[in-house]
């Protein structure tokens, strides 16, 4: 299962050894949502099969505007929906458990939006911390700053 506040460890101590905060004012609206929505997954008890093809179907969203191939994304998320649906069933879970996940969708999406708002309004501050960001981190984000529009939030 997914690791869900084991080891005595509480969500105050794991955020004060997992993020830099200095770096961060004004994100305690962003970590209190990321964490308010650890906490929802968690009640539904996914298995590590459940989360990991939920994980793939909020990966492969075909509503990003970069995307050229967005017909073929949203086939490829729509059989992983199938295989999760089917991964449920094979557990004899709660028949109404992949439209509760499906319903963190938006909260994921304003997340997601939180995110990128914050890390423009970081690069912006820090410009040389940021050209520094890991190379997946700046390729996953990158194309996301330059589609995403800012009056949309």
């Amino acid at each position: 299962g997914w690791g869900c506040g084991g080891a005595g460890h509480s969500s105050d101590s794991l955020v004060s050894h997992s993020f830099p905060l200095s770096h961060c004012s004004g994100c305690d609206d962003l970590i209190g949502a990321v964490f308010e929505l650890g906490r929802t997954l968690c009640r539904l008890q996914l298995s590590d099969e459940e989360l990991a093809l939920f994980t793939a179907a909020v990966l492969l969203s075909p509503d990003r505007p970069w995307l050229t191939e967005s017909k073929k994304v949203q086939k490829l998320q729509d059989k992983i929906y199938v295989a999760l649906q089917h991964e449920i069933q094979k557990k004899h879970s709660a028949e109404d458990k992949l439209s509760k996940m499906v319903s963190k969708l938006p909260l994921m999406k304003t997340i997601c939006n939180l995110h990128l708002d914050k890390l423009e309004f970081f690069r912006l501050l820090h410009p040389e911390t940021a050209m520094n960001f890991p190379p997946l981190y700046k390729e996953v984000f990158n194309s996301e700053l330059q589609y995403s529009d800012p009056r949309e939030s």
